[in-house]
């Protein structure tokens, strides 16, 4: 007889990873906590790691595949009606994800800062930053027709997808998975430069 994993499972926990997945979030290992001004180990990360099995059958069930990315230390889920290639084109979330991170790094080495600044608590994306993404035409029209307002917006929307946190009123930080993610388009980018020479 098959054991019930949810029995084993959190269901809480679980009632919030649903919810991270249903509204297009990650689930990252670290999360930034204000009151201790400092990343830590996120519950749900963890749920999710100790009862793995059970979450790859419950979203499989539901039509998706949960993915882990060891590198960037976050699950998400992929449709798995998506999975026909690995060429799938990505969806508007993902454009829009990609687009931000692409702006707010082309800022960063506009000034000769390390991109690596963009994941430290201490540094992250100041207000200066959100300054200049605002005072720059071309990222605005970028913004603009990512369907969104304002620096902060754009923002704001990477935050409720899990790839940044917000420090304080005028400062955000960008999780592990933002600073693999900016790494991977990084390393695209070279290999695209290096075939057309």
């Amino acid at each position: 007889m098959d054991r019930n994993t949810f029995l084993e499972a959190d269901e809480k926990l679980s009632q919030t990873i649903y919810r991270a997945f249903y509204t297009g979030s990650v689930i990252n290992r670290k999360e930034y906590m204000i009151s201790q001004a400092q990343f830590v180990e996120s519950k749900t990360y963890l749920e999710i790691r100790q009862h793995e099995d059970h979450y790859n059958q419950l979203y499989r069930h539901l039509g998706y595949e949960l993915i882990h990315d060891e590198e960037g230390e976050f699950f998400s889920i992929k449709s798995i009606a998506e999975r026909e290639s690995e060429d799938t084109v990505f969806d508007e979330t993902s454009l829009k994800i990609i687009a931000i991170l692409t702006l707010i790094s082309r800022i960063m080495t506009q000034r000769g800062q390390p991109l690596a600044f963009l994941s430290e608590p201490v540094q992250g994306i100041t207000g200066n930053d959100i300054a200049a993404l605002a005072d720059d035409e071309t990222t605005i029209a970028i913004i603009k027709t990512l369907k969104l307002k304002t620096p902060i917006d754009a923002l704001e929307f990477i935050k409720k997808r899990g790839f940044a946190f917000r420090i304080s009123q005028s400062r955000y930080v960008l999780s592990k998975g933002a600073m693999t993610m900016i790494d991977t388009l990084i390393e695209r980018e070279k290999e695209l430069s290096s075939s057309v020479n």
